[in-house]
């Protein structure tokens, strides 16, 4: 009874405070997009700010030129295979995480977050130092034969999709770890005392009662990294553009208000696109596993 009593009163106090909070929340993050709204549908005028007006023009200038389209596609290219890069290498190291029985646990999560407190500009010269001409790789490998001469590693996409991997990958490790310790470890003993092999156990258990774990840190950092801004500016330069660098370009060197609003709109609807079919995709997939999995059950 008072327990019930203590409860409502927790919901009579934070009910209160909700409200002006999620209005709060919800204005500042609505207000920038309808700045953005307007004014890309504004002119752009060479040697002004901008016309007002209501012109789709620079939305129009965006779809039909191959520049800019080049420039959405790699976008989608470099954040799809940073996503699944971090994948790849985060779910072994998640999975370790969760089921070690090491002292030095704590140690070993300590080191995954630390980079996150590291700036990227930090990150990035690192990564300058290791993939430029006189860098520690190229004179690695001309150190041992493989190649006769520097080769061009920065300011390609290679370079942009393994710094990126390095920055997203502490996000997937902390998801994945946070999905897969609610995995009953009994289920995997069962499997093996049953003879189940270890990729049998993985395929049939782990991945897909992990699969929200793996959905959740897929689609945050598939966002993160097509909004990704110092580290194509810094390791990609002018010849790897991505979509952020791109708009703040137009915005700050070109003056160009409209485009560059026009861009950033692009950029948030077509991530949101993407992100709402990745999840009707996967929403249909983990349904039918489960569905498949009560027949056999049955």
């Amino acid at each position: 009874m008072k327990s019930h009593i203590g409860k409502n009163n927790q919901a009579l106090v934070v009910g209160p405070l909700m409200g002006p909070t999620t209005i709060i929340v919800t204005l500042m993050f609505l207000l920038p997009l309808i700045i953005f709204l307007r004014s890309s549908l504004n002119e752009f005028v060479p040697g002004q700010f901008m016309k007002s007006a209501w012109t789709l023009e620079s939305f129009q200038n965006f779809l039909t030129d191959p520049y800019y389209l080049n420039i959405l596609w790699r976008t989608f290219y470099i954040s799809l295979s940073s996503t699944l890069l971090s994948l790849v290498l985060g779910f072994p190291v998640a999975y370790f995480l969760v089921r070690t029985k090491s002292k030095r646990k704590s140690i070993i999560i300590m080191l995954i977050v630390f980079p996150l407190l590291v700036g990227n500009m930090i990150r990035n010269v690192g990564w300058i130092a290791l993939f430029s001409g006189s860098g520690l790789v190229n004179r690695w490998m001309m150190s041992i034969g493989l190649i006769q001469e520097p080769m061009q590693i920065l300011q390609t996409p290679f370079s942009v999709i393994i710094a990126i991997t390095n920055v997203v990958l502490p996000y997937m490790v902390l998801t994945l770890q946070s999905v897969l310790e609610r995995i009953d470890p009994a289920l995997e003993e069962a499997a093996y005392d049953l003879g189940a092999s270890r990729w049998t156990v993985m395929k049939s258990i782990v991945l897909p009662l992990g699969m929200p774990g793996i959905l959740a840190g897929t689609l945050f950092v598939f966002v993160l990294s097509m909004n990704s801004y110092t580290t194509p500016l810094v390791i990609g330069g002018p010849k790897v553009q991505m979509m952020a660098p791109a708009l703040y370009s137009q915005i700050t060197q070109a003056s160009n208000w409209p485009m560059g609003a026009a861009m950033a709109l692009i950029l948030i609807v077509f991530t949101l696109a993407l992100s709402l079919a990745y999840l009707m995709v996967m929403e249909k997939f983990t349904g039918k596993t489960s569905a498949a999995g009560t027949e056999v059950k049955g």
